[in-house]
């Protein structure tokens, strides 16, 4: 019995040019919480080498006509020789610098992997059949690999080397985006020392507390231990015998200490009664 799945990924056979054996790649539905591009996004591994948007909108113009791609996007640990990526920028800074989403989402994908997301729900659907019933029948579908000769890894290398004044503008930008969360962070920070807890007590700010997440982490650990003290105080007199069968034990047990304790007593007579010693009024 031939597999075409597993654990939950649909396999895909596919034929590289100038290839006599099968390329397998392995796809299933990509969700993600709280996200616009739920349900309408795939998620591919073990992509072949040189996979871009070119390409894959050309493998499913030939296996998918009317799905309409809206992006493509790739692990950036595929083009490079690292097996981590590193964000130097939060190294560096506490500031919250904004990055694109396309961005956040590649530097976390592995390598030779990426996400195809279509232009709606109806153009996913069609794409996602399309590949299912390939899987399902393991037919082998032509991948539109491009030639890799001199030209393409000549290409491929200049492409990699920034141009002096595109670097010194980005450079110049970052700088001023720097300067401007910076002052945006001091300002916020000075706007601190004039906020009121609710006790009317005004909030102490020490010279050595430059940054904003500072401030907002003593805040944050002060909330957090009276939160622990609130909640350690409901639990006290949360009821232990919320269930009928605790109840239950709980009376069941009352009920025969009582009876050990009686049983006592009445030893205790009996033996004052022998000793003539008892005397009940």
């Amino acid at each position: 019995m031939t597999v075409t799945e597993i654990k939950g990924y649909q396999i895909l056979p596919l034929a590289l040019p100038e290839s006599t054996v099968s390329h397998y790649v392995y796809f299933k539905k990509h969700d993600v919480k709280n996200s616009n591009t739920s349900n309408r996004s795939i998620f591919i591994f073990n992509l072949p080498i040189g996979t871009d948007l070119t390409i894959i909108k050309k493998y499913f113009q030939s296996v998918a006509i009317g799905a309409t791609i809206e992006t493509f996007t790739s692990s950036y640990l595929t083009d490079y020789p690292e097996d981590v990526w590193i964000n130097l920028s939060k190294l560096t800074s506490d500031l919250e610098i904004s990055t694109e989403k396309d961005d956040a989402v590649a530097s976390k994908l592995p390598k030779n992997c990426g996400i195809v997301t279509f232009i709606d729900k109806g153009s996913f659907t069609l794409a996602f059949n399309a590949l299912k019933k390939l899987s399902s029948n393991q037919t082998t579908s032509n991948w539109p690999i491009q030639t890799f000769d001199s030209n393409y890894y000549l290409n491929k290398y200049h492409s990699q080397i920034l141009d002096v004044e595109e670097l010194s503008n980005q450079v110049s930008e970052s700088l001023i985006e720097f300067d401007r969360k910076e002052q945006e962070s001091i300002e916020q920070l000075q706007q601190q020392t004039q906020l009121v807890d609710e006790d009317g007590f005004t909030l102490v700010v020490g010279s050595h507390r430059k940054t904003k997440a500072g401030i907002l982490g003593k805040q944050k650990l002060a909330s957090t231990v009276e939160a622990d003290k609130a909640k350690a105080k409901m639990k006290k007199k949360e009821k232990e015998d919320f269930y009928r069968f605790q109840l239950r034990q709980r009376k069941k047990e009352e009920m025969n200490e009582l009876l050990r304790k009686f049983k006592l007593d009445q030893e205790r007579v009996r033996l004052m009664r022998e000793k003539k010693r008892f005397r009940p009024y």
